[in-house]
């Protein structure tokens, strides 16, 4: 099962979790391991551009699903068990400092939904015709 450390939501929509996947490797050391995950919602809000914001949302919703993620990683090893808490507190304010200017931002949301959506499309085009 997993533990989420922390929730947080941002003005943008974005819903960020911090999940411990720490494990202890050898006597009194530990692998600390947290995965941050930002999902996102397909809203028609991200297609403001679009032509018809709703018919788009829907699309995009048909190929991505009704949220996107968004995850990372950190990871340090040989924490002991004295130190975890410390540890893990440490990394994840540091990830806050640099990373939650990006993920605020008002374009982060269309730009990594309109990525992804790039990505799909290209890999559901496993044949291309050879000029």
């Amino acid at each position: 099962m997993e533990q989420i450390l922390r929730t947080d939501h941002l003005a943008n929509g974005v819903r960020i979790d911090f999940i411990d996947g720490s494990n202890r490797y050898f006597g009194d050391y530990h692998r600390l391991r947290i995965e941050i995950r930002c999902r996102i919602a397909v809203t028609p809000q991200l297609f403001a551009a679009a032509a018809d914001p709703c018919a788009e949302a829907d699309r995009v919703r048909g190929r991505l699903g009704d949220e996107v993620l968004w995850t990372r990683h950190l990871e340090r090893m040989g924490i002991s068990s004295a130190d975890l808490e410390t540890v893990r507190n440490a990394m994840i304010e540091s990830f806050v400092k640099s990373s939650f200017s990006y993920l605020q931002s008002p374009q982060f949301s269309s730009r990594f939904v309109a990525l992804e959506l790039a990505k799909c499309q290209k890999q559901a085009r496993p044949f291309r015709l050879v000029k």
